[in-house]
Order: structure tokens, then C-alpha cells, then sequence
């Protein structure tokens, strides 16, 4: 089956079209996330592998590289990801219970993964054509993967193109970027994914859309219990009144890094309009938020902004979720 780029990303797509021939050795597409990069960099691994492109330099999807692509078994193409992003097994899949003491699958790329690339490396194509290797999260490497890599990306191999993912390019090793050519992809402007995710079916509304930070694909796997909750808690930080222990009472059922999240996009807003800037996540609460900044001491406002960033960290894994709750809104409302 033929995959296309989204709507948004048919800029991007005319530049790797305008390559095809001579497209580096080395790619690193970054940028948020939630806004496709993923689904941009299979595209062009299954354009670069297929036998019989379009003239629009996208992938037939019936030729037989393509089926072998589709079906995950193409012979020229290897993914390498962290085992926590590896589709379940059967059996795990059909609920069998994890064995006792087994280990958890890595959230990082290992060393041993990058060398397993060696034989396809060095061995010539199957098909005659280029062979493609995807990483993603690339800066799930740690740094022994990133070195293995780096003397593949120092000495390429004939034919083989490199196709590096990152939500956060910065975490990469300075040498494994600049052997790479750097493709930024933009956030799409809000009326073309407002169209898109109204014409996938969903009735996302422009309120709900910036709160994702305007990345369509983090809002298209929102939850509407979720969005709901988080307003009934917004209601209750708008107003000054709103106890911190009445805070801590409402998200004691909650996910702390959910909170912590939503807490960090709010506090946000506040600093933006203290600041005389335009608010950002909650566009439909910009009245309350203008109407609460007035009795907030900006400088304390800044400070809450800081410990927060460190209350995140913690929120991964609270030893008593109900005492973070406690002191995350005892910091709030410790701000007036």
C-alpha cells in the first residue's frame, strides 16, 4: 500500500523530491512533535525503495518493493528504534502474562542494535537500488550507539541513506549532526490542520487544537474525557478563591505528569500575558487568565515557572502522588 505525506508537509516534499538523485548520504529530520516526522521519513524510505515512482516522486504502492515495505520485510531497509517502541508479540498481545522477572523493554537505541547494522552496510543491495536506514527516536541513542553510528555516517557505505528522527535534535552528539543535512519541519498553520482533522472525522475545535500546541497529531490522539477534566480544572485555578488543598483534591485521581503538563501550559499563558504577549494553549480562556495576572506578583509568577519545570521532573515518578499533588498547588497558589 502507497503512503502520502500529510497536507502540510507538501513544501517539505517538493525539497526531497528536488534531491532525489543526489539526496546526502545523511538526513536528520527534526522538529516537535506531533506533526508527522515520523510518517514524512516512511514516506521517503518507501519512495527511495520503490521500483516505479510517480512523477510526484511518491512510492506506486503495488510494485513489489513496495509490498515488501508495507509487509515490514524489505530486504533493503532496516528500522532501528528503542524495544519499547517494537510492536508486542503475540503473545503479549493476546494478554499473556510477562514472565517474573523480566526486564522492561530499553527506551533507549543500544549499541549492540547499531552494530547489528554492519552486514547490511557492507553487503550490496538486493534489488539493485538504494537501501535505507530509519532511526528514530535518534536521540534515544545513548552515547555508545551514537559513536557506533557516527563511523558509519563518517565513512557512508555506496548507496545506503541515512534517515535520522528527532523530537529534540540538540540531544544528538555535535558530530552525528553535522554529518547529517538538517531538515526543520514547521508547525502547520491551525486553519489547514483544523481542515484536516475535521476531514479525518473529528470535531476538534481551534481551542483544542492550540492547547496541543498546534501539532494536529498530538490533538488527534487526545482524549475528550481528558480535555474536559482539564477545563473543570482550569475553572478552578482561574479563580482566586480555589483552595490549594480544593486543587489537590480534584487531581488526586489523576495522572501526575498529565497534571504537571497541563500546569506548565497554564503557567505558561500567565507568564506570556504578564509579559504583554499573546496567550498561547488556552486561547479560550484568554479573559480569565488576563483578569488573574492582575494579582499575581510577576516575579513570583517567573519563580513558580522554574520550581515547576523541576516539579516535572519528580512527576514521572512520584513516591506519593497525593503529596505532589499537595505541594505542586501550594506553589501555585503561593505565587499571590
Amino acid at each position: 500500500m502507497s503512503i502520502k505525506y500529510y497536507p502540510w508537509q507538501e513544501e517539505v516534499w517538493s525539497r526531497l523530491v528536488g534531491m532525489h538523485g543526489r539526496l546526502p548520504h545523511a538526513l536528520l529530520v527534526h522538529g516537535r512533535p506531533g506533526i508527522g516526522k515520523m510518517h514524512l521519513a516512511q514516506v521517503l524510505a518507501q519512495s527511495l525503495l520503490c521500483e516505479s515512482r510517480s512523477k510526484e516522486g511518491l512510492a506506486c504502492g503495488t510494485c513489489a518493493a513496495c509490498g515488501w515495505f508495507a509487509a515490514g520485510n524489505h530486504p533493503d531497509f532496516r528500522l532501528v528504534q528503542p524495544e519499547a517502541l517494537a510492536p508486542a508479540d503475540e503473545d503479549a498481545s493476546a494478554g499473556e502474562p510477562e514472565e517474573e522477572g523480566k526486564k522492561k523493554a530499553s527506551k533507549q537505541i543500544k549499541i549492540e542494535q547499531i552494530r547489528a547494522l554492519s552486514d547490511f552496510l557492507n553487503l550490496g543491495s538486493h534489488r539493485n537500488g538504494n537501501r535505507v536506514v530509519l532511526i528514530h527516536p535518534a536521540e534515544s541513542m545513548n552515547p555508545g550507539s551514537a559513536n557506533a553510528l557516527l563511523k558509519s555516517l563518517e565513512e557512508p557505505s555506496a548507496g545506503v541513506i541515512f534517515v535520522l528522527v528527532s523530537h529534540q535534535p540538540r540531544r544528538l552528539l555535535a558530530t552525528v549532526r553535522s554529518r547529517c543535512h538538517a531538515l526543520a519541519l514547521a508547525l502547520p498553520q491551525r486553519e489547514l490542520s483544523l481542515r484536516w482533522l475535521q476531514g479525518q472525522g473529528s470535531k476538534v475545535t481551534a481551542a483544542a487544537l492550540a492547547f496541543a500546541g498546534d501539532a494536529p497529531l498530538e490533538e488527534a490522539s487526545s482524549q475528550t474525557e481528558d480535555a474536559e477534566t482539564r477545563r473543570r480544572l482550569f475553572d478552578l485555578l482561574a479563580q482566586p478563591t480555589t483552595s490549594a488543598l480544593s486543587l489537590a483534591d480534584f487531581c488526586q485521581r489523576l495522572p501526575p505528569v498529565a497534571v504537571a503538563d497541563w500546569m506548565l501550559k497554564w503557567t505558561y499563558d500567565l507568564v506570556a500575558v504578564a509579559s504583554g504577549g499573546k496567550v498561547r494553549y488556552n486561547i479560550d480562556m484568554e479573559q480569565q487568565l488576563a483578569q488573574l495576572v492582575r494579582s499575581l506578583p510577576t516575579f513570583n509568577l517567573f519563580r513558580f515557572q522554574s520550581e515547576l519545570a523541576s516539579m516535572k521532573a519528580v512527576a514521572e515518578h512520584p513516591l506519593n502522588p497525593r503529596l505532589f499533588f499537595d505541594d505542586l498547588f501550594f506553589a501555585y497558589k503561593s505565587i499571590g
